[in-house]
């Protein structure tokens, strides 16, 4: 048995070309992202009292969830605007296509084929369109995070007082919904978990002794009615507080060696080693905040020193206009995340007698 729905809509008196009331302007194949909405300018013969559309689709009587057969969430997901002539294709009334709920041991179909047919009662002649609709799941991202990769890479430090990382749909309404991680995805244990809409790490993640970086590779799914609706894989990074200074630093053995004070013969160049940046996703751009002479203010006026803001090498450059002392350069680093680091490196300049 065919099922149907039927839909009036208004329009003007216009003569129509041929006798034929004109098709609806929406291509064979459409294609969306679940969430989003289509909205369809109609022509303006649609207008007339006596116009209605019927709605069908194969297998209409395909049980999709406990309320909805196939045809019932196609009638919810199309409507027409009387007064503005419009028809609207609401994806986030279906769910994506090609997905199987457990719960209800169904699978959409790779499409909805989806036929509209006009019934007049004015003596014009009708039409009938199939239009094959494709939903396509929705893109999930961490609220506040970049989204640019394939793959999420957010990050969190072992001493910050609340990890957490708010999962977000566009254009969708949760009701009903709920987020979960792919259990046969990646290397999740009990201390990263989700709790409604937000990942949860617990400061017993990662590293038992917090010293290490430590990456959790993870699939959040969003389901409704046991069908998958959007997913993303990610790759959370716990870090140690994020430290820079001139030296060498052994992570196997947690082992930090610095090297951030030279005793230089004055009027001599000079050419530091880069310096470390731990973790090294914060390096970023280096500067020279400030300089000082034995702790006392310093104008460089003859851009004697300099830092290049890629590496962080310090470099002095062969001079006759500076004096003995100590010379502190505070050096400053901002990462992409916009994490401000900051050390210093000292450099002693003496006259170095030829004995």
């Amino acid at each position: 048995m065919t099922l149907f729905c039927l839909v009036a809509i208004s329009c003007t008196k216009d003569t129509i070309v041929n006798g034929y009331l004109p098709p609806l302007p929406i291509p064979d194949g459409v294609s969306v992202t679940y969430g989003d909405t289509l909205s369809y300018q109609l022509p303006e013969e649609y207008s007339a009292d006596d116009i209605s559309l019927e709605i069908t689709v194969d297998h209409p009587g395909q049980q999709v969830d406990k309320d909805h057969s196939l045809l019932d969430l196609v009638k919810q997901s199309i409507k027409f605007d009387r007064e503005h002539s419009r028809m609207f294709i609401y994806s986030g009334k279906l769910y994506p296509n090609n997905t199987f709920s457990s719960e209800f041991q169904n699978t959409i179909p790779e499409n909805y084929p989806i036929i509209i047919t006009s019934k007049t009662e004015n003596g014009l002649k009708g039409f009938s369109k199939k239009i094959n609709l494709v939903v396509n799941p929705a893109q999930l991202y961490l609220k506040n995070e970049p989204n640019a990769t394939v793959v999420l890479t957010p990050y969190c430090l072992y001493n910050d007082p609340q990890n957490t990382f708010d999962l977000v749909v566009d254009n969708f309404n949760m009701e009903g919904a709920i987020f979960q991680f792919d259990p046969s995805y990646g290397n999740k244990d009990q201390h990263v978990n989700i709790v409604n809409n937000q990942i949860v790490v617990s400061d017993k993640a990662g590293d038992p002794n917090k010293k290490k970086e430590w990456v959790y590779t993870l699939r959040p799914i969003l389901f409704k009615n046991g069908y998958k609706l959007a997913e993303r894989d990610l790759k959370l990074s716990i870090l140690p507080e994020p430290k820079l200074f001139y030296g060498i630093y052994y992570q196997d053995f947690d082992l930090t060696i610095i090297y951030n004070r030279f005793v230089i013969p004055l009027g001599n160049s000079f050419k530091s080693d880069a310096p470390v940046v731990n973790p090294g996703r914060f390096k970023g751009k280096f500067s020279i905040k400030a300089i000082t002479l034995n702790d006392n203010g310093f104008n460089d006026s003859n851009a004697i020193f300099s830092i290049d803001e890629t590496s962080g090498i310090i470099q002095v450059k062969k001079n006759s206009s500076l004096n003995e002392g100590t010379y502190k350069l505070i050096i400053e680093s901002k990462s992409p995340e916009g994490v401000m680091l900051s050390t210093d490196f000292n450099l002693v300049m003496q006259i170095l007698s030829d004995n």
